[in-house]
């Protein structure tokens, strides 16, 4: 029961994290400093430093970040360097600090949403989950905190810079299923959490009148969040009435 209100204090500060973004899309108050890309993104990576911790234990938590930071960061690297798998490109000094030629959040944020995702899908569905995300991503900030130098063709973006997200997410996906066992995962906390962040970001989209990319990302998300939710409820369905039938 302990654990319990722990994780229920973590999905509740995840929450106001999730009011607190909406709220950044009332147009007055798009531009104040507080709601940039960059206090965004420093408030997503200690709610998730928050949730790790309480959902997974300090132990595994600091697994979980070492892998998938340092998978991220080493397949931005190859590609900055060989144009694989996202394709070439350079980052501009609007996320800060950097480690090398990558910004040192970059690493950050492929562990924040590499963790939401997978609490939210599991192992096996997270890369799709991220690729959608991504979709809405991506146009929005191209040409912004990066700046390609190979042709593009969806928005600003190369279509191997998607197939490079899938393929990155699902590395740090499988790494993270051999070393951590993932247990319930795809709670309706962990699922509305993402499909708000992630309509969230079509919201930005139609702001930068990016009007098919927030379409595409927007429908992709809703239906993989509702084939989730619909599909824990006949689970739970299921088991029910087995359990009657049992006692009968």
């Amino acid at each position: 029961m302990k654990q319990l209100k722990r994780e229920d204090v973590a999905w509740l500060s995840a929450f106001i994290y999730i009011a607190y973004i909406y709220l950044g899309q009332i147009p007055h108050l798009k531009q104040a400093t507080v709601f940039s890309t960059l206090f965004v993104s420093v408030l997503l990576v200690l709610e998730y430093a928050l949730a790790s911790t309480v959902i997974l234990g300090i132990r595994r938590a600091s697994i979980f970040f070492v892998i998938s930071a340092l998978i991220g960061y080493l397949m931005e690297l190859l590609s900055i360097h060989t144009g694989y798998p996202f394709g070439s490109y350079t980052y501009t000094n609007a996320l800060g600090p950097e480690i090398g030629p990558i910004p040192i959040f970059i690493p950050l944020l492929w562990s924040s949403l590499s963790f939401f995702s997978i609490e939210a899908f599991g192992p096996l569905w997270m890369p799709l989950s991220m690729l959608f995300l991504d979709l809405s991503f991506d146009p929005r900030f191209s040409g912004v905190l990066w700046i390609w130098s190979v042709p593009t063709q969806y928005y600003g973006d190369p279509i191997s810079n998607f197939i490079g997200w899938f393929v990155t997410s699902a590395i740090i996906s499988m790494a993270v299923a051999l070393i951590i066992k993932f247990k319930g995962y795809g709670s309706l906390k962990a699922i509305l959490f993402y499909l708000l962040f992630g309509l969230d970001s079509s919201i930005s989209d139609i702001y930068h009148a990016l009007y098919v990319p927030a379409a595409v990302a927007s429908v992709l998300i809703i239906f993989l969040s509702a084939a989730f939710i619909i599909g824990n409820r006949s689970k739970r369905s299921s088991g029910s009435n087995a359990d009657q039938a049992g006692a009968q």
